[in-house]
C-alpha cells in the first residue's frame, strides 16, 4: 500500500521489514550501546544529578525517538531525497552558523558546535550537516553523468563544497567533521566515477595544509605528541589516551564485569560519550571489543551490499555515502581510544551518549532500509 502527503511518498508499514538483517544489527547495537552508557554513566550521573540513571533516560529518549525516524523514513521514498538536497544543505549550512550567535549558540568544552534547545537539550547541526552533504552529493554526481570524470564538472564543485564546509568547521573549531565531510566526499566521488589523478592529486596538494591546520593550534598539537608518545606527558596530554589503555589492559579476554570497571570512575574521561569503547574493553574485555567490531561490520557490510545493488546512480552513492559516514566514525573513535589515531572528539555511533548523533544515524539506517526495498522494486519491475 502506498500513501501519498504532499510530495512524500510512503510505503507500507511492512517498509522497515524490507531488509530484517540491516534491522536486527541496528537493534542490536542500541541495546548494547544502551546497556554499556548506563553501566559507564551511573556513578558519574548519581554523583551529577542525584541520578544514576540520568544519562541512561535520555538516552533511552533519543532511541525511541531515533528509532521512530528510522521507521519513518524506511516508508519515505528515497528519490524524494533527490528532490530536496539542496533545501538540506542550505538550511544545514545555516544551522552550523547559527552556533556562533550568542544567545543562540552553545559553547562546552571552547568549542561551538551546538544549539541549545529547551528541557536540557542540545542540538549539534553538524551531525545533521554531515547527512545532508551526502544527500547533495548523491544527487549532484547522479546528474553530472559523464561529466563526473572532468576535472571542472565532476571534481572541483564538490571540492569548493567541501572548502566552505570545512572552514566552517574549522570556526567551531571541529576538526573531526572537516576531516569526516573530506573523506567521505572523496570516497563518494570515487564510486561515482571522478577520475583517480583528480583525487589523488588533490590529496596530495593537501597534506602541506593538514600538516598546517594540526600544528597550528597548540591543543592538536600536543594531541599529535600525545600520540606520538603518551607517556612523555601523561598527566595532561596524553591522561586519556594511557588510561584508555590502562582499561583495555585490565579487561583482559574476558573482562572484569559489567558494571566493574574502575577506570570510568576516577580516572578515564568521558566514559559515557567518546571513550565508551575502552570502557567496554574493560568490563567485556577482548570478547566485547570483538562482538562491536562484528555487529559494525555486519552493518557496514550489509550497507555496502545494498549500495552494490543499486542499478541507479543516485541511490548507490547514497548508500555507500550513508555506510561509510557510520564505518568510519566508528573506525576513528576505536582507533583513538586503543592509541592507534590522535585524540579527537568523535562519538561511537549508535553506542556512545549522545542524542543528535543517535537521531541522525537512525534516519540514515532508514534511508538505507528504503533503498534496499527500491532496489528489490526495481528489480522486480520497475521504479516504486
Amino acid at each position: 500500500m502506498t500513501i501519498q502527503v504532499g510530495t512524500i511518498e510512503f510505503k507500507s508499514y511492512r517498509s522497515f521489514l524490507s531488509d530484517p538483517t540491516l534491522l536486527l544489527v541496528t537493534i542490536l547495537i542500541l541495546i548494547f550501546g544502551i546497556v554499556m552508557v548506563t553501566s559507564a554513566s551511573f556513578m558519574i550521573a548519581s554523583a551529577k544529578f542525584g541520578d544514576g540513571f540520568y544519562y541512561a533516560k535520555k538516552q533511552g529518549l533519543a532511541i525511541i525517538v531515533g528509532l521512530g525516524l528510522m521507521f519513518l523514513f524506511a516508508r519515505i521514498n528515497p528519490y524524494f531525497w533527490k528532490q530536496s538536497a539542496s533545501v538540506g544543505l542550505g538550511l544545514s549550512i545555516i544551522f552550523l552558523i547559527l552556533v556562533f550567535i550568542p544567545g543562540v549558540g552553545a559553547e562546552i568544552g571552547g568549542s561551538k558546535r551546538w544549539i541549545h534547545i529547551p528541557f536540557g537539550f542540545y542540538l549539534q547541526p553538524s551531525e545533521i550537516l554531515k547527512y545532508s552533504i551526502i544527500i547533495f552529493f548523491a544527487r549532484s554526481l547522479d546528474k553530472k553523468g559523464e561529466g563526473v570524470k572532468s576535472f571542472a564538472i565532476g571534481f572541483l564543485p564538490h571540492v569548493i563544497i567541501m572548502a566552505l564546509v570545512v572552514m566552517l568547521a574549522l570556526a567551531q573549531p571541529d576538526f573531526g567533521l572537516a576531516i569526516i565531510i573530506t573523506t567521505v566526499g572523496f570516497l563518494m566521488m570515487f564510486v561515482a566515477g571522478v577520475r583517480l589523478q583528480h583525487l589523488v592529486g588533490s590529496a596530495i596538494l593537501c597534506l602541506p595544509f593538514l600538516f598546517q591546520i594540526g600544528v597550528s593550534a597548540n591543543y592538536r598539537l600536543a594531541r599529535i605528541k600525545s600520540f606520538l608518545d603518551p607517556w612523555a606527558d601523561p598527566l595532561s596530554s596524553g591522561f586519556q589516551v594511557i588510561q584508555s589503555l590502562v582499561a583495555f589492559g585490565c579487561g583482559g579476554y574476558w573482562g572484569v564485569g559489567l558494571g566493574k570497571g574502575i577506570q570510568k570512575l576516577f580516572y578515564l574521561p568521558q566514559p559515557h560519550s567518546d571513550f565508551i569503547f575502552a570502557v567496554i574493553g574493560e568490563e567485556l574485555g577482548l570478547v566485547g571489543v570483538i562482538a562491536v567490531i562484528l555487529m559494525f561490520y555486519a552493518l557496514v557490510f550489509r550497507g555496502f551490499m545494498i549500495a552494490i545493488k543499486s542499478r541507479d546512480i543516485f541511490l548507490r552513492c547514497l548508500a555507500f555515502g550513508i555506510t561509510s559516514l557510520i564505518g568510519i566514525q566508528a573506525l576513528i573513535n576505536m582507533a583513538v581510544t586503543m592509541g592507534l589515531a590522535p585524540t579527537k572528539g568523535l562519538p561511537l555511533p549508535l553506542i556512545s551518549l549522545g542524542g543528535t548523533s543517535i537521531l541522525v544515524n537512525l534516519a540514515g539506517i532508514g534511508i538505507l532500509m528504503a533503498i534496499s526495498r527500491t532496489n528489490v522494486s526495481e528489480r522486480d519491475g520497475g521504479r516504486e
